[in-house]
């Protein structure tokens, strides 16, 4: 093999490591990946929102999706250490337009969402991620009254 093979064969094997190796996510601030279950009233919550939002100043917001009761945020959007306040909602479905609606006739009302606002909005809940972890956060949100 001669040396001007050698050297193309060499190029075409570490042209795509390298590429690879260099596109991975960074993580210059030390994010931590999220993760846990929402519960509401005891059942998983269908689909909604989880955010984290910094009591501390130079905190990074973070949040995700929430899918059958499960939410699961990756370390590079994840949040660093500290104090969080949490907001949860969920979605809360368009309904369907009654027949023979037609445009500028008044709309129905919106379904109201099952989250409490304590939860959302007004919420006060918190957590706190420390450099050990865990990492791991499940919560309750509990509409009725016992």
């Amino acid at each position: 093999m001669r040396h001007r093979d050698l050297c193309l064969l060499l190029l075409w094997c570490l042209v795509p490591l390298a590429l690879f190796v260099g596109c991975g996510h960074e993580n210059p601030r030390g994010r931590k990946a999220l993760s846990g279950k929402v519960t509401l009233d005891g059942s998983p919550l269908d689909q909604g929102n989880i955010e984290f939002h910094p009591t501390f100043e130079g905190g990074v917001q973070s949040g995700g999706r929430i899918v059958s009761g499960h939410y699961s945020i990756p370390a590079y959007e994840g949040v660093t250490l500290g104090t969080y306040r949490v907001s949860i909602s969920d979605f809360v479905p368009t309904p369907p337009l009654p027949p023979g609606h037609m445009p500028g006739d008044t709309l129905p009302p919106s379904p109201k969402p099952k989250v409490p606002a304590d939860w959302n909005s007004k919420s006060k809940h918190t957590v706190d991620v420390k450099k050990e972890g865990p990492f791991k956060f499940d919560f309750d949100v509990v509409t009725k009254k016992k």
